[in-house]
């Protein structure tokens, strides 16, 4: 006979939800394109509608979930090919950015993404506002360099990101690492070091891949 104990009893409901159908997806409990019933996972979870519904649609922002016309939310594709591919570009356009803002960005520059790195520590991994400091970090980084055309390409990058930082991010211990990664990213900028700051930029993205890499289940 099947127990009727919720399997959600930690922590706020909605959080709890979100990190369960986060937790499938990553493990291949639902494969990509599967659908996401919502009406299914109230019973199995036993909980009402409404933070099922919440999990689902912050998922869906995260890119882990996508919503297709007269179907519903389905689970993304996640594949280690797209993983690299995104990052190495990722990396190449950051490095080139940051190249130019470790001349041209001043001292109160620096400040502002020492700033932004410190708030992230007021966040749990797995909060959108830690996902959207990360963000406005990088974001600040590239800003910087007056690169318009490369940020605006950028943008589209750091979108198809998402759904990986929001599993990365899920991982235990990527608090601090990421925030030391960030330091040191800093540090370069502040000895106006192009060198340092370009290697730091990689080891801090080719992080994420090696993580993901090894935690997804890609099928």
């Amino acid at each position: 006979m099947e127990s009727t104990q919720p399997l959600i009893q930690y922590t706020t409901v909605s959080e709890s939800v979100y990190l369960w159908i986060k937790n499938a997806i990553i493990q291949g409990d639902f494969k990509p394109g599967e659908h996401i019933a919502q009406e299914t996972l109230t019973k199995k979870l036993g909980v009402s509608r409404t933070p099922v519904r919440d999990a689902i649609k912050r998922l869906e922002a995260e890119g882990l979930l996508i919503t297709k016309p007269h179907c519903g939310a389905v689970v993304f594709k996640l594949s280690r090919e797209r993983l690299t591919e995104i990052y190495d570009i990722r990396i190449l356009m950051e490095q080139y950015c940051a190249a130019r803002t470790c001349i041209l960005a001043s001292d109160e520059n620096i400040n502002a993404l020492e700033t932004i790195n410190l708030r992230m520590l007021n966040f749990s991994n797995t909060s959108r506002e830690f996902m959207q400091l990360d963000r406005q970090f990088h974001s600040l980084i590239c800003t910087l360099s007056g690169c318009d055309d490369t940020v605006e390409i950028l943008e589209g990058l750091w979108n198809k990101c998402d759904s990986f930082k929001s599993i990365y991010y899920s991982l235990e211990g990527r608090i601090n690492d990421t925030l030391a990664e960030h330091s040191r990213i800093i540090q370069g900028l502040r000895n106006r070091d192009i060198d340092m700051t370009k290697q730091a930029i990689s080891d801090h993205l080719k992080d994420v891949v090696d993580y993901v890499g090894r935690h997804v289940n890609f099928g």
